[in-house]
């Protein structure tokens, strides 16, 4: 039994099988690895990174958070003048279809608003919600990066705002974007509270802590932490956090009504933690609103 040695055009012709393997093998995996990433993936405009290292920081309860001008002049132009009184809140899956969720959002507020034309998610009011759902999204911290990638968007036009005195409080949630497009802007802390100045805020509305007091103003998009929020790292979390949950959250308020001033529109969004997935609409209902606006239920404190 004799085997005949391979010839030279044998030699190359298994050399040239062998490179057209490797080849197509590199392609699959370039290929492959190239659909497990996120195409075409919106550059944000506002400044959401600065904001997230920014919120690390202990001695940091409020950013806010720039570069969102343009957008937010776009809903507050959109929603300036109506509708008269609407309480809105609805999921933004923002990985799988967060300009269709924006659309729908925008839909339900002014139906008849443009947005119905060949490419109705080219809406500057569209994309307007959709750069504040993928902002407050990117900014999931800690235990939630990563896992927690929708929010919930709540549009609340009142145009009777009547609040009296409402009561300082701190938000049952990681963190919370705020702004106010219409009317006076929230009352909140610069800085984390103390469990006193918590109290002297809560039973008097006054005081000390009042000196570290501000009020965010028209089309200022600020973003507050919660209760519940968590820094990537355990060792930046302040000893008192263990004793008192509030101990990195801001305080605040909505404010108080004035006399001149009865219409306010705000924008709020809420990472979809888990503790609250509810979704309501509710239209022309007019109250006299005194207690501010409360976000964790659906209707608004009378």
């Amino acid at each position: 039994f004799c085997v005949a040695a391979p010839n030279r055009y044998t030699l190359s012709m298994r050399t040239f099988r062998r490179r057209i393997w490797c080849v197509a093998l590199i392609s699959f995996h370039s290929a492959h690895s190239l659909s497990s990433v996120p195409q075409n993936k919106p550059v944000l405009a506002g400044d959401w990174a600065d904001a997230k290292a920014a919120l690390r920081n202990p001695e940091c309860c409020v950013v806010s958070v720039s570069g969102l001008e343009p957008h937010l002049r776009s809903l507050k132009d959109r929603w300036d003048a109506g509708p008269d009184n609407l309480d809105l809140r609805a999921r933004v899956r923002v990985r799988s279809s967060a300009g269709d969720d924006c659309l729908r959002v925008s839909r339900a507020v002014l139906p008849s608003a443009p947005g119905d034309g060949d490419d109705p998610h080219d809406d500057p009011c569209v994309a307007a919600l959709s750069e504040l759902a993928r902002g407050v999204a990117s900014l999931a911290d800690g235990p939630l990066e990563g896992i927690c990638e929708d929010v919930f968007v709540r549009i609340v036009c009142a145009s009777d705002y009547r609040a009296r005195d409402p009561m300082f409080h701190t938000d049952k949630a990681p963190l919370r974007g705020y702004v106010t497009l219409r009317g006076p802007g929230t009352d909140f802390m610069t800085r984390p509270s103390t469990p006193m100045e918590y109290l002297t805020l809560r039973g008097l509305g006054a005081g000390d802590p009042a000196k570290s007091m501000r009020r965010a103003g028209e089309l200022e998009f600020i973003v507050m932490k919660g209760d519940h929020y968590e820094a990537p790292s355990p060792a930046t979390t302040p000893w008192l956090k263990g004793l008192w949950r509030r101990a990195s959250a801001c305080v605040h308020r909505s404010p108080p009504a004035t006399g001149t001033v009865r219409r306010r529109v705000i924008v709020s969004l809420d990472l979809a933690d888990g503790d609250d997935d509810r979704e309501w609409y509710q239209a022309n209902m007019k109250r006299t609103w005194r207690s501010g606006m409360t976000q964790r239920k659906s209707n608004l404190v009378a």
